[in-house]
């Protein structure tokens, strides 16, 4: 007996027998090792796997029988929903901790991050009409555009403290203060010019040009700033370090990235709102029944793409947690996310994400290579990677890239100025480009020359930083 919160719900507990029997054939057939005894071991795990599907919709049929404002999931469900795990059936890793699992908490960023148990929550909570409850693992939107204000002052904080600690060193008529104050002030008005944000784009000739000020005050405060580092590196008598130089370019360069993360987060409070009461509309003249089909006819959907990690990497696509395997740790791979993010800020600045917002990322059972599913613009991560966390996650992000890149900035010169790529077919470049994007990301850009001199090239050009005014 399993799922005690419905254990007289005689759906629940018949889809859990029967996954719990097949189990233990499936344990005594595995521990044979005989030839006929692995073919039959899986045949029989090919017919488990799809007990998950039954088990997750008699959870969900359970639970929203009483039409609920909004669904909640104990441990028992989440370790199911979430990993595909029941303790005690076919135990995953004996160094898998619950506790920690359970507390593992994603850093605010410019992702919206959930599990597939928060993503099912977020979808009733949208047909319902009612309020989104925070994802588990993750923050509200509002938190997070807190986390990340909070990172773009003690960025800020940093630079300026290094630059007034090496001040007295190079003396200057430039007033590095007013600079870094001005600077400080203007940083977001900066990056709505820059980034054309629909506040700039609509708004009035008066408030337009109030920006373009603004913006230009901060320009000119920031070429005086690296005006003073370049001539501390040219000091005869007291150059600058190149490492130094370079840790001011890093600290700078994060002021700016966190700031677009600001903003993206801030856009994307209207298009989730708009997302949302799409699917509220769509919803309010539905029966009770109507509403309760709908959310399994959305996770049906999803259910397709949720195969597609698996058969990127070749391997099993079950659901249900292979024995003996060890889940991510979510705020880790989450980080790995963050960081790949920060070496390619400018795949944000797309037409599909001007449109739809930015990627939600979302945490799914099963094992394979992260990907991208445009139908629902999410970044789909799998519990268990193939190839590692890298791999991955650099493979989610690749997958973004290449279907987000409509008025083809990369399709056009990766296929054309590279030999090998003129003959592939659609398929074969999409996943040439993945391989090559995800050793772009976890090799080259950590100061690793791994890819062939002409594809180097070609990411160089196709990556390259873009000016800003």
């Amino acid at each position: 007996m399993s799922f005690k919160r419905w254990q007289n719900v005689p759906e629940v507990q018949d889809s859990v027998s029967k996954l719990q029997a097949s189990a233990k054939k499936y344990t005594v057939l595995a521990a044979e090792k005989t030839p006929d005894s692995k073919s039959q071991a899986l045949k029989l795990w090919q017919s488990m796997s799809s007990s998950y599907w039954e088990i997750l919709f008699a959870l969900i049929d359970a639970q929203t029988q009483s039409m609920p404002e909004s669904l909640t999931f104990d441990t028992e469900e989440r370790l199911f929903i979430d990993l595909g795990y029941i303790p005690g059936m076919l135990d995953i890793s004996q160094k898998f901790d619950v506790n920690s699992w359970l507390s593992s908490k994603c850093t605010g960023d410019i992702f919206p991050v959930m599990t597939f148990s928060d993503y099912i929550a977020e979808t009733w909570a949208a047909i319902t009409g009612n309020e989104a409850p925070d994802p588990v693992i993750g923050m509200s939107l509002n938190a997070r555009i807190n986390t990340l204000t909070e990172a773009l002052f003690n960025a800020q904080g940093q630079r300026d403290s290094f630059i007034k600690a090496i001040a007295p060193k190079y003396p200057t008529n430039i007033d590095l203060r007013q600079s870094l104050q001005l600077m400080d002030e203007f940083i977001i008005p900066a990056m709505k010019v820059n980034m054309r944000v629909p506040e700039y784009r609509e708004g009035d000739d008066s408030f337009r040009q109030k920006l373009a000020q603004q913006r230009k005050a901060y320009i000119d405060a920031e070429r005086a700033i690296l005006l003073f580092v370049s001539s501390a590196q040219k000091n005869s008598a007291n150059p600058l370090s190149q490492p130094l130089a370079e840790k001011f370019t890093a600290i700078h360069e994060k002021t700016k990235i966190i700031a677009k993360e600001i903003l993206y987060s801030q856009v994307d409070q209207i298009k989730i709102a708009r997302r949302n009461k799409k699917i509220t509309d769509t919803c309010s003249q539905m029966t009770d029944s109507m509403k309760r089909s709908e959310l399994r006819s959305i996770i049906v959907k999803k259910r397709e793409y949720l195969s597609v990690p698996a058969k990127n990497a070749r391997c099993d696509g079950s659901l249900i947690a292979q024995p003996d395997s060890m889940p991510l740790d979510y705020a880790q791979d989450f980080d790995l996310i963050r960081e790949f993010t920060a070496m390619d800020i400018e795949m944000f600045n797309v037409p599909r994400v001007r449109m739809y917002g930015i990627p939600r990322v979302i945490f799914i059972p099963g094992q394979g290579l992260g990907t991208y599913d445009w139908s629902d613009n999410t970044l789909l991560l799998p519990v268990f990677p193939v190839g590692g966390n890298d791999k991955s996650a650099s493979y989610a992000l690749a997958s973004f890239r290449w279907d987000s890149d409509e008025d083809r900035k990369i399709k056009t010169p990766y296929e054309q100025q590279i030999k090998e790529n003129k003959k592939k077919s659609l398929l074969a470049l999409a996943q040439s480009f993945s391989k090559d994007y995800s050793l772009w990301l976890t090799k080259e850009k950590r100061g690793y020359r791994i890819l062939p001199g002409e594809t180097h090239k070609v990411f160089v050009n196709i990556f390259r930083p873009k000016a800003e005014d």
